[in-house]
Order: C-alpha cells, then structure tokens, then sequence
C-alpha cells in the first residue's frame, strides 16, 4: 500500500480569460499521508476549493500533476475518482428529494447501487435514520452536513473531500460534525477538509497547509509550525489605544490591534497586564475583557501572511 494518499506537484491553475484571467493556484506541492486528517487553512480566495477541485478532477491544472492513490488523476480520472469520496456542500442537495433518494442518486453517479437496507444503515450512523424520507429542505443545517458525509462514504471511499464541512454550523453541532470526521479517519480513511477556523484545524488535523493567495505559504502539524514560530502568549484587551502607544508595555514582543481589542505578545503577560492598566489610566482609558492565550495558529497565520484570517 502507498504511503501517500495524495500527492500534488507545482500545480497551477486559472480561471477566466484574457484581462479576467486569474491565477487561482500558483505551484501547489503536496503530500497527504493515508490514514491522517489533512487541513487545508485559509481565508475564501486562498485556492482551497480551487486545488480540492483540481484533486477531485472537476478542474483541469493548467501546469503540473496530481495522484489520488497512486493513480494520475489527469491521465485516468474515473479510476482515481473511485476512490474518492466527495462531501457536497449543502447549496448542492437537492432539495426536492428526501435522504435517502439523495443517496442513491449521488451513488449511482459513480455506478454503486446500494441496497435500501445498505442506505437506511448508512443513514442511522450519522444519526438520520428518522429523516430518511424527509426532504433535504426540511433539514437543518446540522443535517444537511450530516447527510452530506454520509453521501461521500456511501461508494466506501479510501480518501474522502470535505469542503467546509461545518460553515454555517453553531458549535455543538460542529463539534458533533468533529467527532464524525475523527471516526471516518479511524476507519483508516484518509480526510482532507478545507477550513479557515483556526480552532478546527487545531483540533482535528494531523497536518495543515496554510495557503494565501493561490499559494502553500507553511505545511506541517499545527503543534510544530507553533513551536517553530517561537512565539509568546498574547494578552488580549479592550481598549482604546493604539498600537503604537501600547508597544513600550512591560514584556511586550509584538503589539497589534484586531478590532476593539489590543493584542500583545509578552513574555511576562501580568507585567504587561500593569503596565497596561497604568498606560490607559495616563490617557483615560478603561480596559476591558482581558484574557491570555497561548500561542495558536491564528499567530502563525498572521506571522506568516501580516494579517488574521477574520
């Protein structure tokens, strides 16, 4: 069996023509191991659903190569699409057919023709059984992606595609989504999902690629491209001073705004924290909601791009 479940190479890709043309993706190279949660990390118009496509053979590369399971994608695109199972966003449900014909329609778009006895099982595991036989515009949001992962499982794919998988979704729901996916993986599938929540690619990806503008900008374990980063722990307060102002803070490394809030990364976040109450008292501040966090992602981004991916 390959190591490897995906590997892409210098893959670029653009849409439109002439003036309009637009480089979507500029020299992507990756490799995502069987068996892990792979994340790709970025803002809308990074290249996610760009290079998902390119990887599900719905969008031809302009240069470069792609394997799905040691097949070339652009030299035989049905057999590596069987082995790919693809989560459909939910503006892409039917609305008008219930689960279960969803199922089977996704299916047999990829010859498999399960049993109902094979659907109504599928459809119990994401916890859908009774709505099996209700219209997909009748679900919630929460199930609609639940329906979703299970129409990508429903061919019993090695590798499965989700793109976005829990946008739209309150947070018991994405966590419940989380536990879905963390199970997919250890049936010894491979997933890739497509996200610009820091929190998810936090706690579900085994690796991350952050991509920027069409490009991979850092790949490797959230943990690792953390601990390579060497950052501090950031105070983060409501307050009405600027930046500018706030960088001679006690302990303080690098100093930024993010909306009403000031960020500072510390060495000694109480140090800071006086020394800030003292620098708002000078200008008649108040200072509001304080919290300290450890260093995440989020800080990798911003280190690596020069702004936050809000």
């Amino acid at each position: 069996m390959a190591t490897w479940a995906i590997q892409t190479w210098d893959v670029s890709a653009y849409y439109g023509k002439g003036q309009r043309r637009v480089e979507a993706l500029k020299d992507v190279s990756l490799q995502v191991r069987q068996g892990e949660i792979f994340g790709l990390l970025g803002p809308n118009g990074a290249g996610k659903t760009t290079l998902l496509s390119c990887i599900e053979g719905l969008h031809r590369p302009d240069r470069g190569s792609i394997c799905v399971a040691g097949v070339d994608v652009l030299r035989n695109p049905t057999q590596a699409k069987r082995r790919l199972g693809v989560q459909l966003q939910r503006a892409a449900l039917i609305e008008g057919l219930t689960a279960v014909e969803l199922v089977e329609v996704y299916a047999a778009l990829y010859d498999v023709y399960p049993a109902r006895h094979a659907i109504m099982a599928l459809l119990n595991r994401f916890g859908l059984a009774d709505q099996a036989h209700k219209r997909a515009k009748q679900m919630s949001g929460g199930q609609q992606q639940r329906l979703a992962l299970a129409i990508a499982l429903v061919t019993d794919p090695q590798i499965v595609l989700l793109d976005e998988p829990t946008e739209g979704l309150d947070p018991h729901a994405r966590r419940a989504l989380w536990a879905m996916i963390r199970t997919i993986r250890d049936e010894s599938r491979t997933v890739v999902i497509t996200t610009h929540r820091m929190d998810e690619a936090e706690s579900l990806c085994g690796q991350v690629a952050i991509m920027d503008a069409g490009r991979v900008v850092a790949c490797d374990a959230p943990g690792q491209m953390i601990a390579a980063m060497d950052a501090r722990p950031v105070l983060r307060a409501a307050v009405e001073l600027s930046a500018e102002a706030a960088q001679p803070l006690d302990g303080a490394v690098r100093v930024r705004r993010s909306g009403e809030y000031l960020e500072v990364e510390t060495t000694d976040p109480m140090a800071t924290l006086q020394s800030l109450y003292a620098l708002a008292a000078r200008h008649g501040r108040a200072v509001r909601d304080i919290t300290v966090r450890q260093p995440s992602l989020e800080d990798v981004y911003l280190r690596l791009t020069g702004r936050t991916l809000g």
